[in-house]
């Protein structure tokens, strides 16, 4: 009773480590630190201990082992337990099982964290490692042994407090290493077989601690206890479940179905969460770990009990590790193990668990026959269809034929035959690729020569026999067998290796390949595979008619055309020639094929097969030719002419109509009337003929030999027609990515390469552009000429000719109207696969980009050149992500692993706020988290920092950059010694955030780190994107966000599976080229998923490597040859007794599989283990040691002598070796040549693993521009017109230095946050003299990228606002300039393209006052808008006018006049100085008033010398005898109707001109060809201003106009009436000239054009605007300018055009000798 309880123990041995522990702190840290650490460490050893002994030994769920309940053991009086044995608390571990396996989840467990912020370290081998104890011994040397063991084990911490340390930056302790222990074979394993685990699954546990956070108690999550087998049925329930007497105070209450057990209460294990709680969850998210049990128990036969009497050490060493080469053996004295029943999981644990769920964890009876199969998993996954072929050389000739472009729309070679023409191949030297080209085109007119296209087809054929016969995956043979495939081994120049710096030719620039050729191959394979698979098909169901048609009818006419179908079936090498086949098949032999399917059906349905009999059973072909047919009408085709097999003979040979062919002796209405008739149902012999041309046309239509000739001239001469539609019109300008395919006009289907169809195939899609794909009617006459002479009959006889009219009407039916088009469209179809082809190209291109730069790599310091050159350094990322506060700017900190250390939250370090004047707080804050990042840097000493660069951020990215390099420049100055000692400083750049956005939300990273925050993964996937882009890409790529990534504008257009593709096919690439260390991505789960792309293995064979290394000793290999499986199971069980890896899968994979610090060096390289003995002969000859003797040496001596060789001081004798003269030695031996591999072996001796991809580099100005703003080359480029807001006017300033002046500018910002600088010169065509004047603050304004106007470095792009730079000319002149080398593209208009006109609806409710209301005394004023004055002035007389306040602000006054029924004039009146000073003085009526450069005391005098006689005058003119109201139309119609009734009159009219307001119009017939003549006149106060001349009434000048018909100069437009514009509704008045430079007249005054709609009123010039108007500007929204002195008008394109100036009151307008207007004169 006195005795210390085994708690009491296991607390004095942790105090005594703590009292070490804290030894060591005292050095580096103050007592309270000390202190600190110490109690936390004494604490959770505490906790532990008391854990140990309340609940029974956990259950590893990473590698399945189990562990025997505490009850079963024996017990243990305090007497027995030892003192000072620590071992003796350590929880028994029983024979290691096979590791369920979670596929989909990931390739390994997440181990968690118990630290909110810190993430720890990952143990190695946490799962259970059997214990390499010898056999119990009493002798002297296993007692010290023992001794020794237990005084290191207590000095020894656990690795929490290791941590514990490290992270307070403790020193004076060494870490013990693990050491890396051997897999565990197979058979040392207790337990079921399986694969293994890759994620832990979610247990009861793990959903209560997602949803309710960890508890306090929570170190380890808890583990379920094992219940025995025997004892506790599967399905009652697991650990979680505690048993109760009743659910709760209601159970009685409860219905249950019958058979239903009771349901268990769920025990929570956190305060606060009830069992209802953690029920409801587990019932939502079901207990996975439940799955994983029975899965990894899914094959077990027997359940082995073991005797009650053993004790805990027998349990323990039941089964023993064997060494190397020692079998393996059982323990002796051990009782026999009793063998109980099967139990019951036989299909359980499928039935338990969602089907869904099943699949998704990959856990189906599929995917582990996947696993076991001994075949590489992709190639189980896509088998071939029909199996390996049977003759590769004549599926390698196919392949060859359609790589050199047989059979494709633009007949010409793919991608991959121009590689073969003209790619690359590796040493090849420019001079040596250019002599190629010449010989080729010399020697065979530019096709490969017949020796090297032979060698072509054999490799090909070479491929397919490795691939689909010995399993080899493309990407390995590629790698390691490319001296077999090296003429398919041709790609890029960028690609391709170049020539050999050395003389000796030994050192290579290696580079990282993609396979576009054996991608081609393998694709076109994939084709011809579909394509006999279909031809055998099709060849069976004719031999199924003809065996039908010899049994039912012997005799039948039709047994002919079955052989010759058959015989075209067999000829047939594409899908279109199937589609002939089949098209005459199912004409002719409908009736056969229903009764063949019917018979089919019955069969399979007395069999019980449902769904072949649904399947097989095909539907009658109810068409109007079978109804004809079956009527009987077909026998009149002898009568009726040529029949289609020789039509088609005919056609192919280009011969005309035999010469025997008679007429037939009767007519075809005396033919046709022996059907007509009530029995057969047609009344007439037109019917019957009709009848007898649809089938005629129809067997025509369908013959093969027709649509084969047919086929090539569609391909051939078939064009596109392409149209914007209006929303094209408005969206594809000039530099859209979309604008080459705007226009096109008749371009020939043959023309179109790359993806230039799939633009037009978007475009059309998104309703763009009109799209149209025909044959030429030309082209459609000319065939139709050749058919009509091989098909018509060549006399000219009456009866011949109404037999041609029938067989012309066939042709027209069955070629025209149905072939033309069918054809055509299958010619579309073809364009669209040869397209999209090249889309999926350019989307690999982009990941390309992507994946093959090697990681970041920092500059070596002089001084550390030569210690780090040949060392990987251990690279430490500081990764940063912009947010804006809420949520926080977030720093995360990885190791060299990728790992999260710790990260930092810093909201205010970047907030544009800080900058500003006056926000010292801010400035503070900022300050504040500047300070924390720099003791964050201090303390975790990072290579580099990477921060975050998109467009969301923006300039925010731009300025957290410029604060970290001020903290990295504050650690360089003060603290020196936290930087890196391999580097000089701490290096600052932008990274491209796009992979790591979505990397931080992909599923896989969400659940590594499910206790932080999104801004955390997402700079977590930051710092591992560059460090191991291809390891982030393959894990998006694993989980299918991948393809939500943006690699080309065109991906719509593909599939999901076809996205899926590009992924895979350029990991592929790269990983096997790059390798995969497998013991890190055994250790870290986010390097797991690059294993998937390792050749040989996948999903679910990469689960179950990671998951056999994991549960192996130490959690690691150390050889390649203990992934290999040494005997073959009978089951062919890929992962059998003792290896992970089948051979064939293991020869794939091994290669790619790094060691690092392996025992044989060469299992740290990319050589592969097949050639390791002619690596250890080169090493041999080069040393100059005995191979023999090296070859059985010790691993020690291999190793040493390898190392010598990979020495760079022994390279020479590497270099000088012939490996020439060694692989012709070998070839001659029967080995094949090898000189590639050898070279590659060589090399890679000098460096191991090599880096093979492109530097990293930071971002270009470009790159960095289009990364923080999103702007490309298509949307920011000269010519574009773009939107922007005004932010600041900033006017012009003089320098007092010296004595410079700037000019003045407008600062305006675009959508993407870049700056636009808009000159004061560029505003206006016009002299501007104040910016105000021309636009405001706020105001969205349009303008032009001007040339070169782009400035990278400020982040700023120059744009002009003229209007004749927005004019659509300029715009039109820009597109010439995009396209003029573009054929086919048209450059004029097209019908349709502009939008239609849409009515306005009128306006419901009160018009939105678009003035400032005056307070001015006049009869004639009223306080309306330009829409009020017109709506009153409609009621009143013609003549009448308003006075309104301006829609430009206080300055000027509007007057509004009546010129005829329905025009309506308006005139600015500008104000002089305002009476009185304020804002109420603004309102007031300003003194002198100026109208048309003249001016008046006030409105009266404005009236009366002004407006009066206009008034009078306009009336006049009304009531002239010569006035005709309406448009100029109707009064044309009537002057040609009164020249008609007097021809020899020459009548004319006066009219108000509708086109262009406020004028007159004089239309006059001149001549006999009754074409009318316009002439207009203006109406001014002096007079009618006509020809320059002023006129005091009509009379005049009718009478002067008849004197002198023509005009001295030739006009067709109208003088200017008005100074202001009209409404939107009325058209602008002609074009008036620039009057500036004309004598007397003062620039002032004038009107720019149409007028766009209400405006807004400012204040005083130089004020900014008060309200906002909605006009026609271009494109947009535009804010009303200030005042100006002469009012300005929008063009209708939206522009400010130069302003005209007024006339002046009185004198001669315009002047003598001036025609007006001149021709061309801008309006």
């Amino acid at each position: 009773g006195n005795a210390p309880r085994p708690e009491g123990q296991a607390f004095h041995r942790s105090l005594h480590r703590t009292r070490w522990t804290c030894r060591l702190i005292e050095r580096d840290r103050s007592w309270r630190r000390c202190a600190w650490i110490g109690s936390r460490i004494v604490w959770r050893r505490v906790r532990k201990t008391n854990t140990d002994s309340r609940l029974p030994p956990p259950r590893d769920h990473g590698c399945g082992a189990m562990s025997v309940h505490e009850d079963d053991a024996p017990e243990m009086k305090p007497e027995d337990a030892p003192v000072d044995n620590p071992e003796e608390d350590k929880p028994e571990v029983a024979a290691l099982a096979k590791t369920p396996y979670v596929a989909e989840a990931g390739l390994g467990d997440d181990d968690d964290d118990d630290g909110p912020v810190v993430a720890r370290r990952r143990e190695r081998g946490r799962g259970a490692v059997l214990e390499d104890d010898s056999d119990e011994s009493d002798d002297e040397e296993a007692a010290a042994a023992a001794k020794k063991k237990r005084k290191a084990a207590a000095l020894e911490l656990d690795e929490d407090d290791y941590d514990l340390l490290e992270d307070n930056q403790v020193t004076g302790f060494r870490r013990p290493k693990e050491k890396k222990k051997r897999l565990q074979k197979a058979g040392d394993r207790g337990g079921a077989g399986g694969a293994g685990v890759v994620q832990k699954p979610k247990t009861v546990q793990d959903v209560e601690r997602d949803l309710f956070g960890r508890s306090d108690d929570d170190d380890e999550p808890p583990a379920a206890v094992v219940k025995k087998a025997e004892t506790v049925p599967l399905d009652e329930g697991d650990a979680d479940l505690e048993a109760s007497d009743s659910e709760d105070e209601f159970a009685d209450f409860i219905e249950r179905e019958a058979g239903e057990k009771p349901r268990r209460k769920l025990k929570s294990s956190m305060t606060g969460v009830r069992s209802e709680q953690l029920q409801d969850a587990v019932d939502i998210f079901g207990d996975l770990g439940e799955l994983q049990e029975l899965f990894a128990r899914r094959n077990a036969t027997a359940v082995v009990e073991a005797d009650e009497e053993d004790d805990e050490d027998d349990n323990e060493d039941d089964f023993i590790a064997p060494e190397d080469g020692d079998p393996q053996r059982k323990k002796k004295g051990k009782k026999a193990a009793k063998r109980v029943g099967p139990p019951t999981l036989t299909g359980k644990w499928q039935s338990v668990f969602e089907p869904s769920i099943v699949r998704e964890q990959m856990l189906t009876a599929a995917d582990d026959a996947v696993r076991k199969k001994d075949w590489p998993e992709r190639l189980q996954l896509a088998p071939r269809p029909g199996g390996p072929p049977s003759d590769p050389e004549a599926v390698a000739l196919w392949i060859f034929d359609r790589m050199m472009g047989v059979g494709s729309v633009r007949d010409l070679p793919t991608f991959g035959g121009d590689l073969l023409l003209n790619g690359w191949a590796d040493d090849e030297s420019n001079d040596d690729h250019e002599a190629r080209l010449r010989q080729r085109e010399q020697v065979s007119g530019g096709a490969l020569p017949k020796e090297e296209a032979d060698a072509v087809v054999a490799a090909v054929a070479d491929l397919l026999r490795l691939v689909h016969v010995e399993g080899m995956e493309m990407a390995f043979v590629a790698s390691h067998l490319k001296d077999r495939v090296a003429t398919l081994l041709r790609g890029r120049r960028d690609d391709s290796r170049p020539p050999p710096r050395d003389a000796s030719g030994a050192v290579l620039e290696r580079r990282v390949h993609r396979r576009d050729v054996l991608h081609e191959v393998m694709e076109w394979d994939l084709r011809h595979a579909r394509v006999s698979k279909r031809r055998a098909a099709m060849g069976d169901k004719i031999s199924a008619v003809a065996t039908f048609l010899e049994r039912t009818r012997p005799d039948h006419p039709d047994l002919q055309i079955t052989a010759t179908l058959a015989n075209a079936c067999d000829d047939a090498v594409s899908d279109e020639g199937l589609d002939d086949v089949e098209a005459k098949l199912s004409l002719r032999f409908d009736e056969e094929l229903v009764r063949i399917s019917e018979i089919e059906a019955r069969a399979a349905a007395a069999r019980g097969d449902s769904v072949a009999a649904e399947r097989t059973l095909r539907p009658l072909n109810k068409s109007q030719y079978a109804h004809h047919v079956k009527k009987g009408l077909r026998d009149l085709l002898p009568l009726y002419g040529a029949t289609p097999e020789s039509l088609a003979r005919r056609l192919r040979t280009y011969a005309g109509a035999d010469a025997d062919t008679t007429v037939p002796d009767m007519s075809p209405e005396d033919a046709a009337s022996v059907y007509a008739g009530a029995e057969t149902g047609y009344e007439s012999a037109e019917q019957v003929l009709r009848a007898l041309t649809l089938i005629a046309a129809a067997e025509v239509s369908a013959e093969p030999g027709v649509r084969a000739w047919l086929r090539a001239i569609v391909r051939r001469k078939a064009c596109v027609w392409t149209q914007p539609t209006p929303l094209g019109t408005e969206t594809i300008d000039p530099f859209h990515p979309l604008a080459s395919i705007k226009r096109l006009q008749e371009k020939p289907v043959c023309e179109f390469d790359g993806d230039e169809f799939a633009q037009v195939l978007k475009a059309h899609r998104e309703g763009l552009v009109q799209l149209r794909i025909a044959l030429p009617d030309h082209y459609v006459d000319e065939l139709m000429a050749d058919a009509e002479a091989a098909y018509l009959l060549d006399a000219s006889t009456p009866m011949a000719d109404a037999w041609n009219a029938l067989r012309r009407d066939a042709l027209d039916r069955g070629i025209r109207r149905h072939l033309v088009k069918s054809l055509t469209r299958e010619a579309a179809v073809c364009l669209e696969r040869e397209a999209l082809v090249a889309v999926r190209r350019e989307c690999g291109e982009a990941l390309w980009r992507r994946i093959s730069v090697a990681p970041w790599r920092p500059e070596i310091r002089e001084d550390q050149v030569d210690e780090y050159e040949d060392q990987n350094i251990d690279v430490r990322v500081l990764a940063a992500v912009w947010g804006p506060g809420d949520p926080p700017t977030t720093f995360a900190m990885l190791d060299a692993e990728g790992e999260l250390v710790d990260f930092l939250q810093c909201p205010n370090i970047a907030v544009r706020a800080a900058g500003k004047t006056g926000s010292g707080a801010a400035v503070a804050r900022q300050q504040a988290d500047m300070d924390r990042l720099l003791k964050f840097m201090i303390e975790h000493r990072p290579h580099v920092v990477v921060v975050a660069a998109s467009s969301a951020a923006g300039n925010n990215a731009r300025l957290l950059k410029d604060a970290v390099s001020m903290v990295v420049g504050r650690v360089v100055e003060d603290h020196a010694r936290a930087i890196p000692e391999e580097v000089d400083t701490i290096k600052v750049h932008f990274v491209d955030d796009v992979v790591a956005a979505l990397a931080g939300q992909c599923v896989a990273t969400r659940g590594e780190f499910l206790e932080h925050s999104p801004e955390v993964r997402r700079a977590v996937s930051l710092g591992r994107y560059v460090r191991d882009p291809p390891a982030v890409i393959a894990q998006l790529a694993s989980g299918g966000e991948a393809r939500s990534l943006t690699l080309s504008p065109l991906q719509d257009l593909l599939t999901e599976e076809e996205k899926a593709s590009v992924f895979q096919r350029a990991l592929v690439d790269l990983v096997n080229q790059c390798g995969v260390d497998v013991n890190a991505a055994a250790a870290h789960p986010w390097k797991q998923y690059a294993l998937r792309y390792v050749t040989g293995l996948g999903p679910r064979k990469a689960g179950a490597l990671v998951s056999a290394i994991r549960a192996g000793d130490g959690g690691a290999v150390e050889a390649r040859a203990e992934l290999l499986q040494t005997d073959t199971n009978d089951d062919d069980d890929g992962a059998g007794a003792n290896g992970a890896l089948g051979p064939c899968v293991f020869r794939n994979a091994a290669a790619s599989l790094r060691i690092a610090d392996a025992d044989d060096v060469l299992d740290a390289t990319r050589v592969h283990p097949d050639a390791y003995g002619r690596a250890l002969e080169i090493v041999a000859n080069a040393l100059e040691y005995d191979f023999e003797q090296l070859r059985d040496a010790t691993n020690a001596v291999r190793r040493k002598a390898f190392e010598r060789a990979m020495d760079r001081e022994n390279w020479a004798t590497l270099a000088v070796l012939d490996l020439r003269a060694y692989a012709e030695y070998l070839s001659g031996q029967g080995l094949g040549w090898t000189l590639q591999a050898l070279r590659e072996t060589r090399v890679e001796l000098r460096q191991p693993y090599g880096e093979l991809r492109e530097p990293w580099h930071a971002p270009t100005a470009w790159e960095e521009f289009t990364l923080l703003t999103g702007e490309t080359a298509h949307t920011l480029c000269p010519g574009k017109i773009l939107h922007a807001t005004v932010r600041a006017l900033k006017p012009p300033r003089r320098n007092e230095l010296d004595g410079t002046e700037s000019a003045g500018h407008v600062v305006v910002l675009l959508d993407s946050g870049v700056t636009g600088i808009v000159a004061k010169e560029d505003l206006s065509d016009r002299m501007v003299d104040r910016l105000e004047h021309k636009v405001a603050v706020g105001q969205v304004i349009a303008g032009r990228v001007k040339p070169g106007g782009l400035d990278l470095e400020q982040n700023q792009v120059h744009l002009s606002c003229k209007g004749s730079v927005l004019s659509l000319e300029e715009t039109s002149r820009w597109e010439r300039l995009a396209w003029q080398h573009k054929r086919f593209y048209s450059f004029a208009p097209l019908d349709g393209e502009q939008p239609k006109a849409k009515p306005k609806k009128k306006k419901i409710g009160a018009e939105k006052q678009s003035f400032i209301a005056r307070n001015i005394d006049h009869p004639l004023f009223q306080n309306v808008s330009f829409q009020g004055a017109v709506k009153f002035l409609q009621g009143r007389e013609i003549g009448d006018v308003v006075l309104r306040p301006s829609s430009k602000g206080v300055t000027q006054l509007s007057l509004t006049l009546k010129f005829s029924a329905d025009v309506f004039v308006h005139f600015d009146i500008f104000e002089g100085k305002k009476p009185g000073v304020g804002h109420t003085a603004n309102l007031a009526l300003g003194s002198p008033l100026t109208m048309e450069n003249v001016e008046y005391e006030d409105l009266d005098e404005v009236y009366a010398r002004h407006v009066e006689p206009v008034v009078k005058l306009v009336v006049a003119a009304h009531r002239h005898r010569k006035f005709r109201a309406g448009d100029k139309r109707e009064v044309d119609l009537r002057l040609k109707a009164e020249m008609a009734r007097a021809p020899n009159t020459r009548p004319y009219a006066v009219g108000v001109s509708k086109e262009h307001q406020g004028v007159f119009c004089v239309s006059a017939i001149l001549s006999k060809t009754g074409n009318v003549h316009h002439e207009y006149f203006a109406v001014k106060p002096g007079g009618y201003w006509f020809r320059s001349i002023s006129f005091p009434t009509v009379e005049r000048l009718l009478m002067y106009f008849k004197t002198n018909p023509k005009p001295p100069a030739v006009t067709t437009q109208p003088p200017r009436a008005q100074p202001e514009a009209t409404p939107a509704r009325y058209m602008a008045p002609p074009p008036m000239p620039s009057l500036a430079t004309q004598p007397g007249y003062p620039p002032r005054g004038g009107y720019g054009g149409q007028y766009p709609g209400a405006g807004a009123y400012g204040a005083h010039p130089g004020a900014p605007p008060i309200a906002t108007y909605q006009g026609g500007g271009y494109g947009g929204q535009y804010l009303a300018p200030p005042p100006m002195p002469q009012g300005a008008y929008l063009q209708q394109g939206g522009a400010y055009p130069p302003q005209q100036p007024y006339p002046p009151q009185g004198g001669a307008y315009p002047p003598q000798g001036g025609a007006y207007p001149p021709q061309g004169g801008a309006y």
